[in-house]
């Protein structure tokens, strides 16, 4: 049987931008406003394969949310390193839209989505652009996997109040309790002394074999 040659074809590129207009009127409608917020690599530590990135610059697009995961609270668990929250997000944007309004091909790995409806910026970890499979001979839209993101180091100053104020005292070292703990007279020192049953690890006898 052969394919229609007037419609599942790149040549007619009628039908394909029809599709393309569809799918955006669709996301408009049921979507959701997004903030895009591209990675700036500031400084590039080649040896720890680290960076140091700032995020200025912001960008209001459209998404169509896919699905959610984490959001019950079954994927946050308890770790040595604290709370780990494992909240993702799978979203679709047009591709014709995105390259509108961001100005890029194509969304990248490790910049960063706000969604004001639940007030959290999440960063892109995958970025699928075979979703439908070629549609009409053509794609037309991005599937971005995003997960919570994690703040460490960045800066993060887009002028956006709902955005900054998620991160404004992130980044600040916290020294309250480290101060107090070693400016505290009613903090008992480290005794060289040797009490009984206590091993004496003094600068006279570090091995304390003798007690």
């Amino acid at each position: 049987m052969v394919t229609n040659a007037y419609i599942n074809t790149t040549t007619y590129t009628q039908e394909q931008d029809l599709i393309g207009s569809l799918v955006i009127e669709s996301i408009q409608m049921h979507g959701q406003d997004f903030t895009y917020i591209p990675r700036d690599i500031v400084k590039e530590d080649t040896i720890f394969n680290e960076a140091i990135s700032s995020f200025t610059n912001t960008h209001s697009i459209e998404m169509h949310i896919e699905s959610v995961d984490g959001f019950e609270g079954e994927g946050d668990m308890l770790t040595q390193f604290g709370l780990t929250v494992q909240d993702q997000i799978v979203t679709i944007v047009s591709k014709s839209r995105f390259l509108a309004e961001v100005g890029f091909e194509r969304p990248k790995v490790g910049d960063l989505i706000y969604l004001p409806l639940v007030d959290k910026a999440f960063e892109i970890k995958f970025v699928e652009d075979e979703i439908p499979f070629y549609q009409l001979g053509k794609m037309h839209v991005y599937q971005l996997t995003s997960e919570l993101f994690e703040y460490s180091h960045e800066t993060i100053n887009t002028g956006i109040v709902e955005i900054d104020n998620n991160f404004s005292a992130a980044g600040l070292v916290d020294n309250t309790i480290d101060n107090q703990a070693d400016t505290d007279t009613g903090l008992i020192p480290l005794s060289t002394t040797t009490t009984d049953g206590v091993i004496d690890f003094t600068v006279t006898n570090p091995f304390s074999e003798d007690y």
